[in-house]
């Protein structure tokens, strides 16, 4: 068998060498047999797929598309997919440069005025005094906090006493005026009257009688009455009186030469 077989085979060389023709035909069936690969991966990629075909090494054997040589042609692009979730928020930018100054506007109306305010402590002060003998002096005056006192003092040659104050304004019911601006006092027959005139205008008295002592005091009862009426503008002066010159006994000495 083995001689047979060999002997078959020699012979078989020996035709193809005696044959050209026949090996070149056997080369352009083989040829064809290749080249006849079906699109689905058939024929000789089918057999290579079965024979050869090691999933170690179909990177290596990939052509430019990504795949092997026997790889279909590329499909359609896909549908785009949906819309990944929202990202994070970035981080602020820089502020941008200030902005040119805008043109001034116009002027508003002028407001309504607002009402007066209450007039504050210390608003006016003021001070008066009268000396109608050379051993006392009486004195009013007004103070920063609005208070009006009345004083006296003892006055003997060079010897002067302290002032004695008396508040008037301690009498809940001497309906002392409010906003009492200006003070004045006059003195005669041991009574004294203190007057004083408000921002508004109005005049106001009232009095003290003396007590002779040593040192001498003072009775305020620090009841204040009104001016009635208060001046007002347009006020007429009162009625002028005609003075007439005093008759004065003539100087004989100066008498004309006539009648001496």
């Amino acid at each position: 068998m083995v001689k047979g077989g060999t002997l078959a085979s020699l012979a078989l060389v020996m035709a193809g060498i005696a044959s050209p023709a026949f090996a070149t035909a056997q080369t352009v069936q083989a040829a064809e047999t290749v080249r006849t690969a079906s699109p689905a991966g058939g024929g000789d990629c089918k057999a290579k797929e079965d024979s050869t075909w090691d999933p170690r090494a179909v990177g290596a054997q990939a052509g430019p598309r990504g795949g092997d040589e026997c790889e279909g042609t590329q499909g359609p692009t896909g549908p785009t997919g949906p819309r990944g979730p929202q990202g994070e928020p970035g981080e602020d930018g820089q502020d941008g440069a200030t902005g040119a100054t805008g043109a001034t506007g116009a002027t508003g109306a002028t407001g309504a005025t607002g009402a007066t305010g209450a007039t504050g402590a210390g608003a006016c002060v003021d001070v008066d005094a009268v000396r109608d003998n050379n051993d006392r002096e009486f004195k009013a005056a007004l103070t920063p906090d609005g208070i009006t006192y009345a004083g006296v003092r003892e006055v003997q040659n060079t010897t002067v006493g302290p002032w004695i104050w008396y508040d008037l304004t301690t009498n809940e019911d001497g309906d002392y005026p409010p906003g009492a601006c200006g003070v004045s006092i006059s003195h005669q027959a041991n009574r004294l009257e203190i007057e004083v005139i408000t921002q508004t205008g109005t005049i106001w008295d009232t009095f003290c009688n003396v007590v002779p002592g040593t040192p001498d005091t003072l009775t305020c009862d620090g009841v204040w009455t009104e001016a009635d009426p208060e001046p007002a503008p347009g006020d007429p002066p009162p009625p002028l009186r005609a003075h007439a010159q005093p008759i004065r006994p003539m100087d004989p000495n100066h008498l004309p030469k006539a009648l001496k």
